[in-house]
């Protein structure tokens, strides 16, 4: 094992194994230091044998290559080393071997990135992510990630067993002492929007899963988790492309009630940021865009380019 890593090396190993698969313009924003800083730091770690690259064709700007960063077997028994609590987790939690998407995978990276971005803009706020897919997250009994949740239908209702969001995730005002909570769901376009023949993981399906989990109440067990009192909550839809948006918005209009349900793309998400009036509520796309924190403080703070 190696013992002489400093601080800022244990730090980039850990973020890392928290995203599973970082780019490396990822792992630069999340650190916010120069690409010369990071790229330093990275080929050490690499020529440690801790963490390994590879090239990807995703991008900020599509169809521009990036560097994949992901944590080795060794890296993973590192962060294992320092975290005893995880010490019973198999190393491809650590790493992006079973990612299924990858492109879903990083553009919700991207999300997680622009959120964090708010509380630096705004100081008033904070925010917290929960993500399926970190080994730092409690799992369930089953093994499943604690924040899955189990949907036992209802009488007249079509069945389900539940549903995984991409993240959920709280933003609190400090000096207010007042929370909202928030599911995201990052969509590529690979599902369908409404099949015919009522698949349950088309877009359809997840709607009516929120619906009756926001009739149930069973969001409130989040008043727990971050300590607050909980009116409901906002399902956030990352849509990949402005034609995805469109079809998901008219699927929302068709399915009352939708005014928990906000819309926009991940171009709006890079060139405006998650703050600003971006979003699209219950699929209305002939009324003003709204902001998720509100119109009072509704800002554009889109992520700085980092320093070469």
């Amino acid at each position: 094992m190696i013992r002489n890593l400093r601080e800022n090396d244990r730090e980039l190993l850990a973020s890392i194994a928290e995203h599973r698969i970082l780019t490396s313009k990822q792992v630069t924003a999340i650190h916010r230091r120069s690409n010369q800083v990071i790229r330093r730091h990275l080929r050490k770690l690499e020529q440690q044998g801790l963490v390994l690259s590879a090239t990807t064709g995703f991008g900020r700007k599509r169809g521009r290559p990036e560097k994949l960063i992901s944590l080795t077997e060794k890296g993973a028994n590192m962060v294992r080393a320092e975290n005893p609590e995880l010490k019973s987790l198999s190393t491809n939690h650590f790493t992006g071997e079973n990612i299924r998407c990858l492109d879903h995978h990083l553009l919700t990276n991207w999300f997680r990135i622009h959120l964090d971005h708010i509380q630096i803009v705004i100081p008033q706020l904070s925010v917290d992510f929960l993500s399926p897919a970190s080994p730092f997250q409690e799992k369930a009994l089953d093994g499943q990630p604690l924040v899955s949740e189990r949907l036992p239908a209802e009488p007249g209702t079509e069945p389900t067993n539940g549903f995984t969001p991409d993240g959920v995730f709280q933003i609190t005002h400090k000096e207010k002492q007042k929370t909202i909570l928030f599911f995201l769901e990052v969509d590529m376009g690979t599902e369908s929007v409404a099949s015919p023949k009522r698949d349950p993981r088309d877009i359809r399906q997840k709607i009516l899963n929120y619906q009756l989990y926001f009739r149930r109440g069973q969001y409130r067990r989040y008043e727990k988790t971050w300590n607050c009192t909980l009116k409901g909550f906002r399902l956030l839809f990352l849509a990949h492309t402005n034609g995805r948006l469109a079809s998901i918005c008219r699927l929302v209009q068709d399915m009352p009630p939708s005014d928990f349900i906000w819309l926009t793309t991940a171009d709006l998400m890079f060139s405006e940021g998650l703050s600003a009036a971006i979003w699209i509520r219950a699929g209305k796309q002939t009324a003003p865009p709204e902001s998720i924190l509100g119109p009072a403080m509704a800002c554009k703070a889109p992520m700085p380019e980092p320093a070469e």
